[in-house]
């Protein structure tokens, strides 16, 4: 299909499509959960221990939620390349956005459906659009359990000489966030404006060539060392999803450092990312975060959401990815509500 599409012009809002053929399909089996978390080292318990998790409202260990982002990446990029711009020509996989709406548990089947909702202007990157394809990933029994967007850069047939020129980010930083290890912090605790930064992780080929394994998306950017040589980078990058997901693992185990109320329902509702630079073989990066609000649910008084900034930075201090996630904790007011009960 994505011989079809070479220019931005050739996408049209409202094509859609279903993955629903057994190859486009995918059962999220123990291996999975574990090869993320080996690759992105992050080892929550939700997702690594099955004792705990068997008195959860889940009953089972739950799939990471950008294990579950990834794979709807991979399962566009085999079924639908050229929503994610693999095989279209000066064509870059930008961002994504997802909603948790809830959680894939170990053993569920997935597919993702999707629609071209919009094509905009890009104000920043001359001769190209932005495509911008909403998607739902649902499980075995038709019940949707994500929903987003993906944002692909898109050369323009009336500029097909225009090169892609991405620019780095502007890099803020943040007071350290330096936890009392005598206190249990409740949603309402974590300290406005604070963060930190993480320690740094080289990306490897390895790395690579087991996202590529683990999602399905072998975009030949990413794999193809020929193909990626005569790209406008030059070389082989690392995926985006890759990229994100090993900065919000470097992330979690700085998060966990604070004593945290132990709950068992999921934990990570949202996460926004936009790819602002590419990463290459051997570039190390850091995840640089601080804490922009907190509140209580409106839906679940017990629980209150903590909202991160991200900025992921590489040996140069360049910003090459900035994104945001919604974290569900255990909240204060929800335990002053049970005391009165």
């Amino acid at each position: 299909m994505s011989n079809q599409f070479r220019y931005f012009e050739d996408y049209q809002a409202g094509q859609k499509g279903i993955a629903v053929r057994p190859v486009f399909t995918r059962t999220v089996t123990e291996a999975d959960i574990a090869n993320f978390a080996w690759i992105t080292a992050d080892y929550s318990r939700a997702h690594l221990d099955r004792h705990f998790m068997a008195n959860s409202v889940y009953g089972c260990r739950i799939a990471h939620g950008l294990l579950g982002s990834s794979l709807a990446i991979g399962l566009l990029s085999l079924n639908s390349p050229h929503i994610v711009g693999r095989g279209v020509p000066g064509a870059y996989f930008y961002g994504f956005e997802a909603n948790y709406r809830d959680a894939i548990k170990m053993g569920d089947t997935i597919s993702i459906h999707w629609q071209v909702a919009e094509k905009v202007n890009d104000p920043t990157h001359e001769g190209f659009g932005q495509v911008k394809t909403a998607f739902q990933l649902v499980n075995q029994e038709g019940t949707p359990v994500y929903d987003g967007t993906v944002t692909t850069l898109v050369r323009k047939e009336s500029a097909k000489e225009a090169e892609l020129q991405l620019k780095p980010g502007i890099p803020w930083s943040a007071p350290e966030f330096e936890p009392d290890p005598e206190q249990v912090y409740y949603a309402e605790d974590f300290p406005v404006g604070k963060g930190g930064e993480t320690e740094g992780r080289t990306i490897t080929e390895t790395d690579i060539v087991n996202f590529a394994g683990l999602t399905g998306d072998y975009d030949p950017q990413y794999v193809d060392a020929e193909f990626a040589r005569r790209s406008m980078f030059g070389e082989r990058i690392a995926h985006g999803m890759l990229v994100f997901t090993c900065a919000q693992g470097a992330w979690t185990q700085y998060f966990n450092k604070p004593l945290l109320p132990e709950t068992r329902f999921g934990g990570h509702l949202f996460d926004r990312a936009t790819f602002l630079y590419p990463v290459k073989i051997g570039d190390t990066i850091r995840c640089r975060h601080k804490i922009t609000a907190t509140r209580v649910s409106e839906s679940k008084p017990e629980a209150g959401l903590v909202t991160i900034d991200f900025q992921v930075v590489n040996q140069r201090n360049e910003v090459v990815q900035e994104g945001v996630a919604i974290q569900m904790l255990a909240a204060r007011a929800g335990l002053h509500m049970q005391s009165t009960v």
